[in-house]
């Protein structure tokens, strides 16, 4: 399996631009290969070289030219032909494994702080797997496969986050205590559900955002709640992470964007100055996080309305 079987393979659902792919597979649990320019844009000029795929120039007077690409007929005949041959076993490359067999000098509380961190990780995961993994099917056949695709991938984070709760049970207790060990923060962040409209956010109710351990915590929270909507009240918002240079606020808001959680702040952006004014601005033009200056700005566009 190769970067242009992979290309193929989501052309044969629907035509797309280098930038469509690279989206699907950043987004796409089973996609392993990160999508970057250069591994799309070379593999789709072989690709069109070898005659695999045609394109289409898309030319608009609002927007940069686009080049769609389609698959062709021979590009059909050989995803055909790659998806017949002999089927590879998974490779089993976990990290964390060796990390956890190479740390057995760790502390109790170290010890911890890495299974938190796995954890939180581990449940981030789970909380992008959905249904807009792969284009929309056109057959009933290849929905329900997408459908056990997604319920494979599931079943195995689900496995690994069970694995990480025999973990604490077994070896945890068996780890040495140390007094001069670094102490961790201790997570304190307290959280609310808010039902409203059929849709479903999570609140911080306690607690602020010290480190980068609290954004993971706010991922789990968020997992564990079956939301992917976050409000973030301005008493969370602890000094480091309205200081831009401890780079908290940076750090967290990329973190839980990675795993597409929609999130907002009630922060009154014009009420600030200097860099972290600059910083909410531009981070207020993407979709995924708003700064807003009162509860019900904030609530209305979390929910999908658009502000007054």
């Amino acid at each position: 399996m190769n970067i242009q079987h992979v290309i193929l393979g989501l052309l044969s659902f629907e035509p797309l631009t280098g930038y469509d792919m690279k989206k699907l597979m950043q987004k796409s649990p089973l996609i392993y290969w990160s999508g970057n320019n250069s591994q799309i844009y070379k593999a789709l000029a072989a690709l069109e070289s070898d005659g695999l795929v045609t394109v289409e120039i898309e030319h608009d007077s609002a927007s940069p030219t686009k080049k769609r690409y389609s698959l062709s007929d021979r590009g059909r005949i050989e995803l055909i032909t790659s998806s017949k041959s002999f089927p590879e076993l998974p490779e089993l490359k976990k990290p964390f494994l060796l990390q956890l067999t190479f740390g057995q000098g760790l502390s109790r509380q170290e010890f911890e702080h890495l299974l938190n961190q796995y954890e939180g990780e581990l449940r981030g995961v789970l909380l992008t797997i959905n249904d807009q993994s792969f284009p929309k099917s056109q057959t009933k056949l290849e929905s329900v496969i997408n459908n056990l695709t997604l319920d494979n991938i599931r079943q195995f984070y689900e496995a690994e986050l069970s694995w990480v709760q025999r973990v604490r049970q077994e070896a945890l207790p068996l780890a040495e205590i140390k007094d001069h060990a670094k102490k961790q923060p201790i997570n304190t962040l307290e959280y609310a559900i808010t039902d409203k409209d059929g849709q479903s956010y999570l609140t911080v109710t306690a607690g602020q955002i010290h480190t980068e351990q609290d954004g993971l915590a706010l991922v789990s929270a968020c997992a564990e709640n079956g939301t992917n909507m976050l409000m973030l009240p301005s008493a969370c918002l602890s000094e480091e992470f309205l200081l831009l240079s401890t780079g908290l606020a940076q750090m967290i808001l990329q973190k839980i964007g990675n795993y597409n959680i929609k999130t907002v702040a009630v922060y009154a952006v014009n009420k600030t100055s200097g860099r972290f004014k600059d910083f909410l601005l531009e981070a207020n033009q993407g979709q995924s996080f708003k700064a807003c200056d009162n509860f019900k700005d904030a609530e209305n566009w979390l929910l999908g309305g658009n502000l007054r």
